[in-house]
């Protein structure tokens, strides 16, 4: 039998598991590329950023992905690979000095660079990615466009591609974009974002130290694309039903998003958040009284995985809040325990025991009044 030749491109990428370098994945395969993700474990602190690479190449799906043991740490000159601090801010919002910092490694981007050249030119594939930035970053040389383009010349003089007329390409799509416009492209590349990490310095249970110049560097880029969510309210009950499917009802039949009667009524307010054209979270509520003045029920309360941690829960929570202080009434929902932390920091009160909801788990009541109540 007479196979059809693959003629598809294929690219290399340094695939760190932080957010840039999944973006430049997932925009080489919108370009046409088959992707080879190539992690380097290079004795960094950071071992998280390790399964964060492997579950991006997994949610991806690249070509191939390969996990390359180099040992930096016997070179060290890093806050990274050496037993120095990784440096904290005291607060997420500080902003990040332009100077280089004692996080930098020396000579890494030319170091990764070079093993991608290798992995490329042994696949047969003529074009790399990196996920430098010379806007928002933290000082580092080897994220300057000076530096993208001498190395571009030198995949050319240095492999037998480039000498024979074959010529090596390197790819820097998000060179001069800033975290937001990253984030941004990101979204819309359907890069999975809940999956990256960006920290150097992260905890034992793999969580962002959150005051580390990377952290804030995306935390900020985080609050300023949450500005573009736009709240509708009065929408129809349906544009509803799919985000609460997908958030809320996974591998259960479609048909249970439907609250039935009361999704239909006047009295209840179907609330939808939106990001670009995608509709990313929604809540709805409903007459339902309890005692003490608690008079309407929040059900449905849903928000995409990929856009957690941006305050859009909250921009919901404030949506309905806004709705019982005109309705001048308070609101109380069912809720999951891992949704309890957001509801107290949005003023919920958490009353009586735990209970469980067949096929969904363990919820407790929370309650909310209006100040001008309490």
């Amino acid at each position: 039998m007479v196979r059809a030749k693959d003629t598809k491109k294929c690219a290399v990428v340094l695939l760190s598991g932080g957010l840039d370098s999944a973006t430049v994945t997932a925009w080489l395969q919108r370009e046409g590329f088959d992707v080879i993700g190539l992690t380097v474990d290079y004795g960094q602190k950071h071992r998280a950023e390790l399964l964060a690479a492997t579950a991006v190449a997994l949610a991806l799906g690249v070509k191939e992905h390969l996990i390359m043991r180099l040992d930096l740490r016997a070179m060290g000159g890093s806050a990274l690979t050496s037993d120095l601090e990784v440096p904290k801010a005291g607060d997420a919002l500080d902003q990040v000095a332009a100077d280089i910092p004692v996080t930098y490694v020396p000579a890494r981007n030319t170091i990764f660079l070079s093993l991608a050249l290798g992995l490329a030119e042994a696949r047969g594939a003529h074009d790399l990615g990196i996920g430098v930035n010379a806007l928002d970053y933290s000082g580092y040389p080897d994220c300057r466009p000076e530096f993208v383009e001498k190395f571009g010349e030198l995949a050319n003089l240095a492999t037998r591609e480039g000498v024979e007329g074959r010529p090596m390409v390197l790819h820097s799509p998000l060179l001069n974009l800033s975290k937001v416009e990253i984030l941004r492209l990101a979204h819309e590349l359907e890069v999975p974002v809940h999956q990256t990490l960006s920290c150097y310095d992260p905890e034992a249970s793999s969580a962002p130290c959150k005051l580390c110049d990377a952290c804030r560097l995306r935390i900020q880029a985080e609050k300023e694309y949450a500005k573009e969510a736009v709240l509708y309210t009065q929408v129809h009950h349906e544009r509803t039903w799919h985000v609460r499917h997908r958030n809320l009802r996974q591998g259960q039949p479609f048909e249970t998003v439907d609250y039935g009667a009361t999704d239909r009524l006047e009295t209840t307010v179907h609330l939808v958040l939106t990001m670009g054209e995608k509709e990313i979270g929604c809540a709805t509520i409903m007459k339902e009284e309890r005692d003490g003045g608690f008079g309407y029920r929040i059900r449905g309360m849903a928000v995409d995985e990929a856009y957690r941690g941006l305050g859009c829960g909250r921009l919901l929570m404030e949506g309905c809040q806004s709705l019982a202080h005109e309705l001048k009434t308070g609101l109380w929902c069912n809720a999951r325990n891992n949704a309890i932390p957001s509801y107290v920091a949005c003023g919920f009160r958490q009353v009586g025991e735990e209970f469980d909801i067949p096929n969904i788990g363990p919820h407790y009541v929370l309650e909310w009044l209006p100040h001008a109540r309490d």
